[in-house]
């Protein structure tokens, strides 16, 4: 299998300019790009094309799509904010979604708190925020994975492009 590493960010809220400097820091040097919702900007913005976007709760743009579920090889990717799966209540919802499709990795952002972490097959990738972080980690953060034959490892990045490593995780696949 070949390997793959994804960008991953989240919430946003409006910061046009953040999205475009890690779009244009990674750009080329990834698999893939993805934003986990809560951009606040229009679905025809541009700056989109190139990153696979999903809806958040204060996106009301129809054009934007509440989940994705994306294959890259053998490697199955899935996308949603998390409101939708009520992930401030718990986690089943959003568990139940990536098992209906069999998900190697699941991306979520809704809660501003960057989290990895893994139930059944499933490695679950909350990138933070990069702009409005909550919790104990008070730091503008979005993530990489890669994923390969034997693991899946996520690391998260200041936006200054540097890595925050109390918050890595490797996970066996």
């Amino acid at each position: 299998m070949a390997s793959y590493t994804f960008l991953v960010m989240s919430d946003s809220h409006g910061d046009r300019h953040v999205v475009e400097d890690i779009k244009q820091h990674y750009q080329g040097k990834v698999t893939a790009l993805f934003h986990n919702g809560d951009s606040e900007l229009p679905s025809t913005d541009p700056i989109w094309s190139g990153i696979e976007v999903v809806r958040g709760n204060c996106d009301y743009d129809n054009g934007y799509e509440d989940t994705n579920v994306r294959h890259f090889g053998e490697v199955t990717l899935v996308q949603t904010h998390g409101h939708l799966q009520g992930i401030n209540f718990g986690w089943q919802r959003l568990d139940l979604l990536a098992q209906s499709e069999d998900a190697d990795v699941c991306l979520y952002g809704h809660l501003h708190r960057a989290d990895a972490w893994k139930n059944g097959k499933t490695v679950f990738v909350n990138p933070g925020s990069v702009l409005q972080p909550r919790g104990e980690v008070q730091e503008k953060l979005y993530a990489l994975v890669g994923v390969d034959d034997d693991k899946i490892s996520v690391d998260f990045y200041s936006l200054n492009h540097q890595l925050y490593p109390s918050l890595s995780k490797v996970f066996e696949r």
